[in-house]
């Protein structure tokens, strides 16, 4: 998704022009198999990361939203926003969990709009103080094309080194809406071990091969596997790091975003300001070329999450964006849990 093949022409002074109708290309034409949505900061969008992330916090219910922002450097911006909500429950002794998730994907100047709205259903176990978080999730998802703002490759004109819409598309069976049911599933394992507080999740989206195609044809989405983990260590009271790592494989196409954060709190424990982190990220420096440095920044204020991320270009793409890349906020709240936790004291018996 991030890849784009630079063609160099005869029309050197068109080429920041033609790198941009190259990507509106690539990106308005999702025929064959659709690209999923990505955030660098993938743990503050928990319900899309995985199904098994319903539930998965401490409080009764939490919200969270999630907004990106993506080559505005090359004047086709690409958004992103995303709102969550879930809540837990219990049922027959049993700790169930309820969310919903909605995106909306707008893909730059060719007007590609793509709408999920997701539920999701899940279940905590607990043995041997090795926690699970197993997840189910349904969705509906919706796109929409603009066709007078698509530029297709049989309309590009040589003579003026550009793309003409005028120009005929040749494609007599290409639609502007697309619609189908998508259904995911993960699991989810954690423990505390003294100071390290370990987490693994892994999940499998599409598992019913969704038709999103605008052609009329029977292509279908492929599995889109995700494996993620961090690893929080205490290393005072006030001071904490985390590394954390994903990787994504989807028929084929990898992704993979590894970094660490660092948590400080340097306000002490009746500041309304509960925690201050800072953090780095690197995706595809490992199992392919490296596209994209990611550095974030947050507080905890009382009981919301707040984070900020940079995306700085390091691809093929950074001599047209200058390294702009994407630019991310995040924001969560979680209620206070109203659960009793039980404790036992020994005692001496007299």
């Amino acid at each position: 998704m991030h890849m784009v093949r630079m063609v160099q022409n005869n029309y050197g002074n068109n080429f920041r022009r033609l790198l941009s109708l190259y990507v509106l290309v690539i990106f308005s034409l999702p025929a064959i198999h659709g690209q999923d949505i990505h955030f660098s900061m993938f743990n503050t969008c928990p319900l899309y990361l995985n199904p098994a992330q319903t539930g998965n916090y401490t409080g009764d219910w939490r919200a969270a939203a999630n907004y990106r922002n993506q080559w505005n450097a090359l004047a086709i911006p690409f958004t992103t926003s995303a709102v969550a909500f879930d809540k837990k429950f219990y049922l027959l002794h049993q700790e169930f969990s309820a969310g919903a998730l909605f995106i909306n994907d707008e893909s730059g100047s060719v007007s590609l709009s793509v709408n999920k709205l997701y539920g999701s259903l899940g279940l905590r176990k607990v043995f041997n103080h090795n926690v699970f978080h197993m997840g189910i999730q349904v969705g509906y998802v919706f796109k929409s094309l603009n066709m007078e703002k698509v530029t297709l490759p049989s309309q590009y004109n040589p003579l003026t080194g550009s793309f003409d819409s005028q120009l005929p598309g040749n494609e007599t069976n290409m639609g502007e809406r697309t619609s189908n049911l998508d259904f995911n599933v993960g699991v989810l394992w954690k423990k505390k071990i003294k100071i390290l507080e370990p987490e693994l999740g892994f999940s499998f989206s599409h598992l019913n091969n969704p038709r999103e195609s605008f052609f009329d044809d029977e292509q279908r989405l492929p599995i889109r596997k995700t494996l993620h983990a961090k690893l929080k260590t205490s290393l005072s009271e006030e001071i904490y790091v985390q590394p954390a790592i994903l990787y994504m494989n989807h028929k084929g196409s990898n992704e993979t975003i590894a970094g660490f954060n660092a948590g400080f709190n340097i306000f002490g424990k009746k500041s309304t300001v509960k925690e201050l982190m800072a953090g780095v990220y690197l995706r595809n420096g490992f199992l392919s070329n490296t596209d994209a440095l990611a550095v974030l920044a947050g507080a905890t204020i009382g009981r919301i999450d707040l984070a900020i991320c940079y995306d700085i270009t390091l691809s093929g793409l950074k001599a047209a964006t200058n390294h702009n890349g994407a630019f991310e906020i995040s924001i969560q709240y979680k209620s206070i849990s109203t659960v009793l936790n039980s404790y036992s004291i020994p005692c001496e018996r007299f």
